[in-house]
C-alpha cells in the first residue's frame, strides 16, 4: 500500500510509503490519497489530518507520468487531489523531515500548519525541468514571500533551506530534526481538543481571500504548463 494511516486521539496521521520511488506521488497514489481525505472529511472521529513520514517527505510528482501525459488540469489525478486539499474543512497539517520537492512543496501551501526539521530542504524546480508552476503555486509563492523571493526560487530553481522556507511563509515553524514530529503531533492533538465548529469556521475565514483568486490562476497555469 502506498499510504499508511493511523488514527489516534482524533488525529489521523497519513504517511506516503513509496521509499523506492522517493515518496513521489503517481496517479494511483494520488487517487488513493484523494479518497482517503474525502473519507476523513466525512468521519466524525477525525478532527485533524497530519501528513508525516520520516526521511524524504515527497520528491514530487511521478516524472515519467508527467512526461507521458503532462497535465495541470483540475480533472487530472493531481488536480483532483489539490482540489480535495483546498476544500477540506478540517485542519490539514504537515511535518517535513527531509527533502520536499516540486509537487511535494505545492502540497504544503494547501496545508494550514506546516512544521519542518532544521535540516529539511525544499525546492520548486519547475523551470529547471523545462516546466512552469501549476496548481496555484505562482500566486501562492508571491502572496507568501513577495515577488522577488518567489522569482528567485522559481526562475532559478534554487534550493530552499528550512530557515528560508520559514521566512518565505512556506512553513509555520522549524524545530530540531529529532523534535519536529513530536512538536507537530502535539499541536495536532491540541487542535483536536478545540471546538470543531470554531476551528472549521476560522479556517474558512483564513482561506477566503486565497480561494477567491486561485481558480483563475490555476486555469492560466494549466495552459502554460501543458505548453511548456
Amino acid at each position: 500500500m502506498p499510504l499508511n494511516q493511523v488514527l489516534e486521539q482524533r488525529v489521523l496521521t497519513v504517511e506516503i510509503s513509496r521509499p523506492e520511488k522517493r515518496n513521489t506521488l503517481d496517479a494511483k497514489t494520488l487517487e488513493e490519497f484523494t479518497a482517503l481525505l474525502a473519507n476523513a472529511e466525512a468521519d466524525d472521529n477525525v478532527r485533524v489530518i497530519v501528513m508525516a513520514q520520516p526521511g524524504i517527505f515527497c520528491a514530487g510528482g511521478d516524472l515519467k507520468e508527467q512526461l507521458e501525459n503532462p497535465s495541470a488540469s483540475s480533472d487530472s489525478p493531481a488536480g483532483r487531489f489539490i482540489t480535495q486539499l483546498q476544500t477540506m474543512t478540517k485542519p490539514m497539517m504537515a511535518c517535513v523531515e527531509g527533502p520536499c520537492v516540486g509537487f511535494g512543496t505545492t502540497i504544503l501551501y494547501y496545508c494550514d500548519l506546516v512544521y519542518a526539521g532544521a535540516s529539511s530542504l525544499f525546492s520548486l524546480p519547475f523551470t529547471a525541468l523545462g516546466l512552469t508552476p501549476r496548481f496555484g503555486v505562482s500566486y501562492l509563492t508571491v502572496a507568501a514571500a513577495g515577488l522577488h523571493k518567489a522569482a528567485e526560487k522559481i526562475l532559478l530553481s534554487e534550493p530552499i533551506t528550512a530557515q528560508e522556507a520559514l521566512q518565505m511563509g512556506m512553513v509555520s515553524g522549524v524545530f530540531e530534526d529529532d523534535a519536529v514530529r513530536a512538536q507537530t503531533l502535539a499541536r495536532a492533538q491540541r487542535l483536536a481538543k478545540l471546538s470543531p465548529v470554531a476551528v472549521r469556521s476560522s479556517k474558512e475565514l483564513l482561506r477566503l481571500a486565497m480561494n477567491k483568486y486561485i481558480e483563475a490562476v490555476r486555469e492560466r497555469e494549466a495552459s502554460a504548463f501543458e505548453a511548456a
